[in-house]
């Protein structure tokens, strides 16, 4: 693992670093929140390398693709890409911008070590069937069968988890995480289900969400927030925010049976499986069986306006500035930051496709 994040790392500095393309200008953008603590660190160094301004709001994907389509920002981020149903901009780009671990996070005092969960158990948590900690499925997940170096004789270790009642947090707003947990729990337990890639965890829930049990918070703060302060809470959110609150990210048994922790590394394997689509988006499969590869795996797009002297008659400066910002986020403020935040640079076909995305942007 050590030596796939060192390739992706040397690779990133193929994508190059930021020069001004006109200083002193003020750019605007909001939507993710998932690519967010990435975004908190490029920012101010993209600030101070160019003279230029970047203000990014965040408010949930949802929130960023309808600012981005009403024209009242020079960019967006987002988690999914705009629905067949939704109104869009008539000249834009969806650029690849950064990969990331959707990560599953507790709070669960006086339970150590590691948590593992398969597929199962988290349809189970997430549809309201498994209702507590030592439930027969999550204690299967973190049950391990050794042989002994002297006897040579299997030895099972059953997992002691507490009694503890779980509440489930989810992102009240629309949101791409919500989109990619839902697209995950469809493909891989369609049984129960039945509504892939949903952005709003209401619309997705398979029946009617249990009162209290379930918490809806707004962002990946809020959900991250919800989870830290009551005992037995499971979120989901970019890995940065579990670790900013020092809770326990739950390892995800992947199509091999393998549990994996959600680090840059195993992300970047499973992402580097996408198959490319119209305008820059990127499809992953969720089914596929990739050795050392976590499953549950995000990706953001940066929004872009095309040609600036097209329809939608842009300002070409700040075109240029929008174009300038992408490049340093996929490229040098990546390599920089990328795996100490929890997300991984772009590599290979996929920092391809981010680049002549980019070069779009006019």
């Amino acid at each position: 693992m050590k030596k796939v994040v060192t390739a992706f790392l040397a690779a990133g500095l193929v994508l190059g670093t930021t020069s001004p393309a006109h200083a002193g200008l003020t750019i605007s953008g909001s939507g993710s929140t998932a690519v967010k603590n990435l975004l908190d660190v490029c920012i101010p160094d993209y600030q101070t390398a160019t003279g230029n301004t970047v203000n990014y709001a965040g408010g949930g994907s949802g929130a960023g693709r309808s600012a981005f389509q009403k024209g009242t920002v020079d960019f967006a981020f987002s988690d999914a890409p705009y629905t067949t149903a939704d109104a869009k901009p008539a000249d834009f780009f969806y650029v690849p911008a950064a990969q990331f671990p959707l990560a599953l996070f507790v709070k669960l005092d006086g339970y150590k070590g590691s948590l593992n969960l398969s597929p199962k158990s988290v349809s189970g948590i997430y549809a309201g069937t498994i209702k507590k900690w030592n439930d027969a499925s999550i204690v299967a997940d973190n049950t391990v069968t050794t042989v002994d170096k002297k006897t040579k004789k299997k030895v099972t270790t059953v997992a002691k988890l507490p009694a503890t009642d779980i509440t489930v947090w989810y992102r009240s707003d629309k949101s791409g995480s919500t989109g990619i947990l839902t697209n995950w729990l469809a493909k891989l337990v369609p049984a129960t289900w039945t509504k892939a890639g949903e952005q709003t965890f209401t619309a997705a829930f398979p029946g009617t969400i249990p009162a209290g049990v379930f918490q809806g918070g707004s962002g990946s703060d809020g959900v991250a927030n919800g989870v830290a302060s009551k005992n037995g809470s499971i979120g989901y959110a970019e890995t940065s925010y579990a670790t900013e609150r020092k809770l326990t990210v739950a390892n995800i048994q992947n199509n091999l049976g393998e549990y994996i922790a959600p680090t840059a590394a195993a992300t970047a394997i499973f992402n580097n499986t996408f198959k490319p689509g119209a305008r820059g988006t990127i499809t992953i499969d969720p089914t596929v069986k990739v050795k050392g590869g976590y499953t549950l795996a995000g990706y953001s797009y940066g929004l872009a306006y095309g040609n600036s002297s097209s329809v939608d008659k842009k300002d070409p400066e700040r075109q240029a500035v929008v174009k300038d910002f992408f490049k340093y986020v996929v490229g040098a403020c990546a390599t920089k930051y990328a795996v100490d935040k929890g997300y991984a640079p772009l590599t290979g076909n996929l920092a391809d496709l981010a680049n002549s995305a980019i070069a779009e942007i006019q």
